[in-house]
């Protein structure tokens, strides 16, 4: 994998943001392979297709590329508020591919895979709608809130501009692959615990440090009155997919999936 991209690609374009998205796709399609199958291109979809850009010709799973210039920030700009929230609730949901690439070496710093059922509502944020003055007036665009999404989901592909090897990247993948649900009251639930087990921090915990986040847990799902319970639920869940490990008296560890 070349980490360099063709900066001539985009001369042109005379838009900033349009060069970008050239180099960059086009990068992705000439160097990425799909971290679902392991197949060894992925392709371009269609201009103006909603929220995709890639697919993988073998298993049919769609990408979406966000880049930036720099590092992103605890948001990442992205499309259609109401697009993206459709697309949730869609099984062909495009997995997220987020880049960080130096504009004046034209280098791809960070790549990392966020497959498609870490995304609850809850991490897409809606932006204020464009003035009536804007070309696009009454727009209403959303952010990815980076900082919310667990650590499981975010997977490096190249970290530092060092390419980690692809066997590694799709075994990574698969091991999240059991925390797949299509139900997003569900998703959320999960994810929630999962941010939760994040915050705690400690590969050893306890019931009693994931109750301490009841307050939290029962603002995020008000529709719930019995947060306790859905918790252990998790909890039990996470144990069953082999990533936690229950042992005894309230007492868990948290399973290495490295």
């Amino acid at each position: 994998m070349n980490i360099y991209m063709d900066a001539s690609l985009g001369l042109k374009y005379n838009s900033p943001q349009q060069q970008a998205r050239v180099i960059t796709e086009n990068w992705m399609s000439e160097n990425m392979y799909c971290v679902m199958c392991g197949e060894h291109h992925l392709k371009h979809l269609e201009n103006n297709k909603p929220v995709a850009d890639l697919i993988c010709p073998a298993c049919q799973n769609i990408f979406e590329l966000k880049s930036h210039n720099g590092h992103f920030g605890s948001l990442i700009a992205d499309g259609a508020y109401d697009t993206m929230l459709a697309r949730l609730m869609d099984d062909n949901n495009p997995h997220l591919f987020v880049m960080e690439y130096k504009r004046k070496e034209c280098i791809v710093e960070n790549l990392w895979i966020i497959p498609s059922y870490f995304f609850t509502p809850d991490i897409i944020i809606k932006r204020n709608p464009l003035p009536p003055t804007a070309r696009r007036a009454g727009w209403t665009g959303c952010n990815i809130a980076w900082k919310n999404i667990p650590v499981l989901g975010k997977i490096p592909v190249i970290y530092q501009q060092e390419v980690l090897e692809p066997k590694f990247v799709c075994e990574k993948v698969s091991a999240t692959m059991a925390l797949a649900t299509s139900k997003i009251q569900a998703r959320g639930w999960l994810m929630d615990v999962l941010y939760c087990l994040q915050q705690i921090g400690k590969e050893y915990f306890t019931l009693d440090d994931v109750y301490a986040f009841t307050d939290y847990l029962q603002e995020r799902h008000r529709e719930n009155h019995n947060v306790q319970p859905k918790i252990r639920q998790q909890l039990q869940f996470l144990r069953d997919k082999g990533f936690v490990e229950f042992l005894g008296r309230g007492s868990y560890h948290i399973v290495n999936k490295e």
